[in-house]
């Protein structure tokens, strides 16, 4: 039976005694009876209710928290060392230390103040979707009652809404040009398919099918500890996309010029007939290229620029966002809409040339009506 009972000569006189929903006995001290009532009134509502949690239990540090939550997950290697990068540098200077029960909504909103100062408002709120996936293992494990992260008072900051604003193809072929010779056809497959940085430098010679005009998009070659590796694509979503005679025509050249390495058939390699990563290719490759061809080299003007063109070309010509999606690889085509609906061409102008075009292909609509 739960109880409250006065133990004399103590410095907390009033004990409270009860047992938890697993049947184990617990006590606690407090010095005001008010208090050792108020105390057990709140354990019996919340097992009432299912939502007890042992005071005991969130005195776990976030730090010792976080490093089994790590642990247990079943990240590929390059995500796991990226969420423990982003832990080491951003979470667990400030949390590292704090017990879970600690953490409160200001807290984290405070934190998320000084984040916001030093990174951009995108990479915060990937921080701060780390920091909630952590606390609420921690509820699911009975070690804290709510996720903090999760308070109506902890305001993710906005992200940017600059739209994007595609290069046109004439800056597109300025930077091809700019690129060395064992290079130029790097920019092409990717302005051309659409591809990920890393999906273009694990391109292979059998995923080029020049009969049936398509490029089959299987893999990529991701940094693991510092190394490129080869890694299935972003999501592990293999696809297909159209291969335009002009990239055909390019990656045909270059491997005339360049034959693929038999040992794994990659298209695009080092001078060493290693796989490329962006670690090289970005600051001794592209970066010359963009400022030989008059681009600033900012991260803006990234290699992701060549996936932007691409998107644009297409929505231009009229290419549905569900295709465009599918292309790009993206798993949820309302994502590539909000990202590209400013691009589609205006609804007004296609309608009426539809609607002319139609009435072009039936002439007697023009005779006079008398």
């Amino acid at each position: 039976m739960a109880s409250v009972t006065k133990r004399d000569g103590r410095a907390k006189p009033w004990q409270v005694r009860y047992r938890d929903p697993a049947g184990h006995s617990k006590s606690r001290q407090f010095a005001r009876k008010a208090e050792a009532t108020r105390f057990l009134t709140t354990v019996e509502a919340d097992m009432l209710r299912g939502a007890y949690v042992d005071p005991a239990a969130g005195k776990v540090t976030f730090g010792a928290f976080a490093e089994s939550w790590l642990a247990a997950q079943t990240f590929d290697v390059s995500t796991r060392e990226a969420v423990a990068s982003r832990l080491k540098v951003h979470l667990l200077p400030t949390f590292g230390a704090m017990e879970l029960r600690a953490v409160r909504p200001s807290t984290v909103q405070a934190w998320l103040r000084g984040r916001q100062q030093a990174c951009a408002p995108s990479f915060v709120r990937v921080i701060l979707a780390n920091l909630s996936a952590i606390l609420s293992a921690a509820v699911e494990d009975g070690l804290i009652v709510t996720n903090p992260c999760r308070a109506s008072s902890v305001k993710a900051p906005a992200l940017d809404g600059a739209k994007i604003v595609p290069w046109t193809g004439e800056r597109v072929a300025e930077v091809v040009a700019a690129h060395p010779e064992p290079y130029r056809a790097v920019p092409v497959v990717a302005a051309g398919c659409g591809l990920r940085q890393g999906e273009t430098f694990g391109l292979r010679v059998c995923d080029v099918d020049f009969l049936r005009r398509r490029l089959l998009v299987r893999q990529q070659v991701k940094l693991v500890a510092g190394r490129p590796v080869l890694a299935p694509p972003k999501g592990g979503k293999t696809r297909e996309v159209p291969l335009p005679d002009v990239v055909a025509v390019v990656v045909a050249e270059h491997l005339r010029r360049l034959p693929a390495a038999e040992e794994d058939g990659l298209v695009f390699t080092s001078r060493e007939r290693k796989p490329l990563d962006r670690t090289h290719y970005n600051p001794y490759v592209w970066k010359p290229a963009l400022m030989e061809a008059g681009v600033d080299p900012t991260r803006a003007n990234g290699m992701h620029a060549l996936r932007h063109h691409y998107a644009s070309v297409l929505l231009d010509g009229g290419v549905s966002i569900r295709a465009v999606a599918e292309y790009l690889g993206h798993a949820d085509p309302g994502f590539t809409l909000r990202t590209y609906t400013h691009l589609m061409p205006d609804s007004d102008d296609r309608a009426r040339q539809m609607v002319d075009a139609a009435f072009a292909r039936a002439p007697d609509v023009h005779r006079d009506v008398r």
